[in-house]
């Protein structure tokens, strides 16, 4: 019942921070974000990261004899990464296969009569079948924004076997509307990072979302209206779901959502779709984060900032204008191909990452009500060991 509170949307700390969306992080002119300044699209032509990129991408790893660099972590996590790197390809660029964003004359079974479109008079009922079908197909979370197109990237970029080249996104007008949602990943396997059982929990994450968003704009479509589905590209995803009242910006500049904190993979689908929104909303993530530092002090390659919220950047891979606690995107990129696994510290760290319990809803209920034990929660949350690193051979024997 107190996770359910913790949802409730009606009654808020600061309703006007919470309505404001997007905006209540935006202190600037905000423009079009070009997504070749992506930390791992700089990789593939920036001098700087030029030799990072090489390791990223082309050079071949060895196993080590280590919890969570063995073979069998290895293989693991290419086949988590499978229907993402090869049916979706949404870090690739997006824009085909299950991210296709048109789907006309494939087979479909039945044969639906072409032509036919559902009764758009009734928003709230087909935004609750939209919602429906989307968690049928997977999704652990969902909602609705108007598309913000200041989130949309003024250019793609498509990586390639000689390195990657920009595109153009040219999303059309009739786009009107954004249906964000997340998938909840493994909270034993991100217990493991930097290792191979949570890096496993990322390609999963990924391979769902191509998976569901694939079929979530193939539902759209049969009810005869357009959709375009979308995972790491054409957009930023955390804006978006942010507007569509999935959480809130934490320190670690990700997506905290009240149920599972930022343990989280996000996708959308553009949709022309006559859609009821939902409403941003607000628990009390940005004064704890404020409080807590855990996820920066957890940091292998010290990312994240320590200090105050800023509107000053590190480089180009931030966006100006918005006031927030930028990520050295460049430091973490560094780590990961160093690390020959991905790295989610700073999701296994921060004390919203915990499986439901009346405990652990009660904190959140006390921390969405009022800052003032914020300080002692943290001192508790190290207390009881909870962000610690799991040992990654025990992954494998079920502890």
């Amino acid at each position: 019942m107190l996770e359910n509170i913790c949802r409730e949307k009606s009654v808020r700390k600061n309703y006007d921070f919470a309505t404001k969306g997007t905006d209540r992080y935006v202190v600037g002119e905000i423009t079009q974000f070009d997504q070749k300044n992506e930390a791992y699209k700089r990789m593939l032509w920036d001098p700087k990261l030029l030799k990072v990129g090489q390791k990223f991408y082309r050079e071949p790893v060895h196993p080590k004899n280590e919890p969570g660099y063995r073979l069998e972590d290895m293989a693991m996590v290419n086949a988590s990464w499978h229907v993402e790197d090869n049916f979706g390809r949404g870090i690739w660029g997006g824009k085909r296969d299950l991210y296709s964003w048109d789907w006309s004359g494939k087979y479909s079974y039945p044969r639906v009569a072409p032509g036919l479109r559902i009764d758009q008079e009734d928003s709230p009922k087909i935004t609750h079948h939209v919602k429906k079908v989307a968690k049928f197909f997977g999704a652990d979370l969902v909602g609705v924004c108007e598309l913000d197109r200041r989130w949309l990237y003024s250019k793609g970029y498509t990586i390639t076997a000689e390195g990657g080249e920009p595109f153009e996104i040219n999303l059309p007008e009739e786009y009107t509307h954004a249906i964000v949602f997340a998938v909840e990943m493994d909270y034993t396997a991100i217990s493991r990072s930097p290792e191979g059982p949570s890096s496993s929990a990322t390609g999963l994450g990924y391979s769902k979302m191509a998976f569901i968003a694939g079929m979530l704009a193939t539902y759209i479509r049969g009810l005869g209206f357009q959709a375009i589905p979308c995972g790491n590209d054409t957009a930023c995803s955390i804006p978006l779901a942010i507007d569509a009242g999935l959480g809130e910006l934490g320190r670690n500049t990700l997506l905290i959502t009240p149920e599972f904190g930022p343990r989280v993979r996000l996708a959308k689908v553009f949709t022309d779709l006559p859609l009821i929104v939902d409403k941003p909303i607000e628990f009390g993530v940005w004064e704890f984060c404020q409080t807590c530092k855990k996820c920066a002090e957890n940091c292998p390659s010290q990312a994240l900032s320590h200090g105050d919220p800023t509107e000053v950047t590190h480089d180009i891979c931030n966006r100006e204008g918005i006031r927030i606690w930028h990520i050295n995107a460049s430091k973490c990129a560094s780590f990961w191909a160093n690390n020959i696994m991905d790295c989610a510290n700073c999701i296994r760290t921060c004390p919203f990452n915990k499986t439901p319990g009346i405990l652990h809803d009660l904190a959140k209920w006390k921390i969405r009500k009022t800052k003032l034990f914020n300080r002692t929660f943290v001192r508790l949350d190290d207390f009881l060991g909870y962000g610690k690193k799991r040992d990654s051979d025990r992954f494998w024997s079920g502890v």
